[in-house]
């Protein structure tokens, strides 16, 4: 390639793709907040309007603890998105962050989904809740562009420390 051609320093176009990888995974991170907020916004409106004997099932343990535990893995999965945008933002290494941000979000989403599904039980096969559609939404940032298996050896090998794996 010619040099007038070249964008950066000879040697450094994998480290630039990497790089240029970071805000995708922030970008995926902060749609998984959003999917799974959604999810759980439908979930909790739904659990103080059902009423099953004569009282609201959100006034269940068994239906509350898990939306709570939703909505407090999506709280924090956002504190490490903004993290890992304000790294970005700042120029500074984000790499592990993004990854994580991306990794917690996706989870976090799903594990809104599903439990927005469940709350709502048989309604939360019907269309017009979208909770079904939300959930199959949440597999997007679960599996693309990098695999939940394949974050987690990123992680393990630049938080950590450990031998590279793959």
């Amino acid at each position: 390639m010619p040099e007038e051609d070249r964008i950066g320093e000879e040697g450094r176009g994998f480290e630039y793709i990497l790089h240029g990888l970071n805000p995708e995974r922030i970008l995926i991170a902060a749609e998984a907040i959003g999917i799974g907020r959604a999810a759980l916004c439908i979930a909790a409106q739904y659990a103080q309007e059902r009423v099953v004997f004569g009282r609201p099932i959100g006034q269940n343990q068994g239906v509350a603890h898990p939306l709570a535990r939703a909505w407090a893995n999506l709280e924090a999965a956002d504190l490490m998105m903004l993290k890992a945008a304000t790294l970005y933002d700042a120029h500074a290494p984000c790499g592990i962050e993004a990854n994580a941000a991306k990794y917690l979000a996706a989870e976090a989403a799903h594990d809104a989904c599903q439990n927005a599904v469940l709350t709502l039980g048989g309604m939360g096969y019907a269309k017009e809740y979208h909770v079904e559609r939300l959930l199959r939404e949440s597999y997007i940032p679960r599996i693309a562009p990098a695999s939940p298996q394949m974050i987690l050896n990123f992680i393990a090998e630049k938080a950590l420390g450990l031998p590279k794996s793959y």
